[in-house]
Parts: structure tokens; C-alpha cells; sequence
């Protein structure tokens, strides 16, 4: 394996840079985005950079054993803090420096190639030796944000010139770290949760936080595209799967109101895509399961039928048949076949 080379061929057009979420641990996000990485990586042309963003409890980097060990995240932005205290007051704008920053650490070289056999990298969380974990609670990422607000904005358009994707694992719950992967990196959102209340605490606000957040910044006016992710249903108890679907507090109603609110639709439904998108709860599957794996590449190649290109999740994709509501109301045409709504701009 061998560590990337500082000069990256640039892409024709920008790649999507995606964070993987979920407010609780456990929901199987890392498997997801490590089976995805590998699939779009073996099918697209452009290559596919998976990024161990968890640094309290980093685990990406056990799917891809021959990745050599190396510097990560951590490391990276360990650098970056110190640039930004050498460079202080030097730049006429935080978008100077930011680039300025990400030039003298080098952050190509933090990059090490996760297959032999496809275009397929991996940035890891760090070396996780015995310092990792003191040295990663020390890290202040709101300084970091505080002395250059365009740093992580700048680095997630570094990636996305060379990378035709960039999928980003998050670390759960409500840290800083985790609102810079969902609010200010990504140019799409995978909320991967269990159909329970505990996993599906605060989705909803953080759809409305992560785009508000998008329109009420003039630097940040760039797309989000929100991908629910349901993961771990018991496919054997129908009764439950619908009650935690479609009952008084069931996930499909709370992200059909969330996306609405979020994108100023009246109304969408997810029904097209939550019949399928669900990842089924499997025991045989443990770290180290050979990629894709066999018991649910099924359901992550139904997922790639809207992620790869682009399409909301609330479109109809060319194989499914149009949804009916309330036995008589199909959904609206420009609501099946529009493209991404942009977000508001400032005033």
C-alpha cells in the first residue's frame, strides 16, 4: 500500500462530499458507510476517499486491514491548529487563510489507500497509539472554528476536487466534532438510525439546524441533501416494523414533516423509498465481514438508486411505480421529477 502522492489529478466537477450520523452508537453506521465506500468505489470512475472522523471510538479502518497505519484526522488537525497560531492576523481573509493552512500541512499525505484492487482511500481517525485518546479529548475544535471559520469549508472542498465521493463517518451524539461533520462539511447527510425513540432523538431538529444553517450564513450557501437511513429492522415482526413506521411517533412521518419543513415543500412522502431502503437486523454480521456484505448489498444497492445520483429521497426512481395517497392522490409530478431544491438566499 502506498501513501498518496501530494499532486492529485483534479475531477472535472466537484465530487459530494456525505457525512454518515446517527445520535446514538451501535446503529451499524460505520458498516454502512465502509459497504457503500466499497461499491461506489468498484463502480464509479472517479475514486472514493473514506474518512474515520470518530476519533473517540474510531473503527473504519478494521474493514480494511491491509490500510497501512498512519497519521489521521487527529494528526491533521493537530497541525492545522498550530498553523493557524503561526498564521494569525496575516491574511486578509479566512478564506486565505484556511488555504494557506491547508497547504503547509501537506494533507495529502495524511491519505493512505484502502484496496489494491479499486480507487478506494482511507483518511483514519489517527495512529490511536497511547496518546490518542488524551490528545483527541484536548483537542478544542471550537478554537480551531473560532481563529478560521472557512478551514473546514476549505478542506471539504479540497477533497471533493479530487474525490468523486468523500464519505465521512461522524462521531455520535452531540459533540462539536460531530456538528462540524453534519453542519459545515457535507454536501449530503446519511441519518442512520434504529426505528427506536433513544436513535431517533433529535434527527429531526438537526435536518432543520444543518440546513438553517446552510441559508442564514452568506458563506455557506451550498446544497444538503438529507438521506434518512434506516437501519437494524427485524423483518420478522411486520406488526412492530409498521407501528415504528407509520405509527403516532413513527420515523417515516417525522422525516416527511422534517425534509418539508427544511426545504419549504408542503408536503413529501417517503413511502417509495422507505419500501426500499431498510437495512434488515442480521447476527452474523460483526467487523470484518467481507465487503459488500452478502446479506444486505441488496439494500445498500436499493440506497444507491437515489444516492449516486443525486436524487431526493422523496423522487420516484425510473423502477418504482408512482405512489398513491389516500387511494387517490398520486404525488405531485414536479415533486417526482424535480431536481434538488436550492436553498434560500439572504436578503
Amino acid at each position: 500500500m502506498e501513501q498518496l502522492r501530494l499532486h492529485l489529478p483534479q475531477l472535472p466537477a466537484a465530487g459530494e462530499v456525505t457525512t454518515f450520523y446517527s445520535y446514538k452508537g451501535g446503529v451499524g453506521r460505520t458498516m454502512a458507510l465502509a459497504n457503500l465506500g466499497h461499491m461506489l468505489a468498484k463502480r464509479g470512475a472517479a475514486p472514493v476517499l473514506m474518512v474515520d472522523w470518530d476519533l473517540q471510538a474510531p473503527g473504519l479502518h478494521y474493514y480494511f486491514p491491509a490500510a497501512p497505519e498512519a497519521p489521521g484526522v487527529l494528526d491533521l488537525f493537530e497541525a492545522c491548529r498550530d498553523r493557524l497560531q503561526e498564521r494569525a492576523g496575516r491574511y486578509a481573509s479566512d478564506s486565505a487563510l484556511a488555504q494557506a493552512v491547508l497547504d503547509a500541512v501537506h494533507w495529502e499525505q495524511y491519505l493512505v489507500r484502502a484496496s489494491d484492487d479499486r480507487p478506494l482511500w482511507l483518511l483514519r481517525a489517527g495512529r490511536c497509539d497511547g496518546s490518542h485518546a488524551e490528545r483527541a479529548a484536548l483537542l478544542d475544535w471550537q478554537g480551531i472554528f473560532d481563529a478560521c471559520p472557512a478551514l473546514f469549508r476549505t478542506f471539504a472542498g479540497r477533497l471533493a476536487r479530487h474525490f468523486g465521493h468523500v464519505l465521512v463517518d461522524a462521531r455520535s451524539g452531540r459533540a462539536d466534532s460531530a456538528a462540524i461533520c453534519t453542519t459545515l462539511l457535507p454536501t449530503r447527510l446519511v441519518l442512520v438510525f434504529e426505528p427506536n425513540r433513544q436513535s431517533l432523538e433529535g434527527l429531526a431538529d438537526l435536518v432543520g439546524r444543518a440546513c438553517g444553517y446552510r441559508s442564514c450564513h452568506e458563506d455557506e450557501l451550498r446544497p444538503l441533501l438529507v438521506y434518512p437511513l434506516p437501519s437494524r429492522i427485524d423483518m420478522g415482526d411486520e406488526a412492530q416494523g409498521a407501528r415504528w413506521r407509520h405509527g403516532e411517533h413513527g420515523y417515516q412521518p417525522l422525516f416527511e414533516r422534517a425534509l418539508a419543513d427544511a426545504y419549504g415543500l408542503p408536503w413529501v412522502t417517503l413511502e417509495n423509498y422507505f419500501n426500499a431502503v431498510q437495512l434488515p437486523q442480521s447476527a452474523g454480521l460483526a467487523c470484518g465481514e467481507p465487503l459488500p456484505a452478502p446479506a444486505l448489498e441488496g439494500r445498500y444497492e436499493a440506497f444507491l438508486q437515489w444516492f449516486r445520483d443525486g436524487l431526493c429521497p422523496w423522487q420516484r426512481v425510473a423502477a418504482a411505480a408512482p405512489v398513491v395517497l389516500n387511494n387517490h392522490h398520486p404525488l405531485p409530478l414536479e415533486q417526482e421529477r424535480a431536481g434538488y431544491w436550492p436553498l434560500p438566499t439572504l436578503t
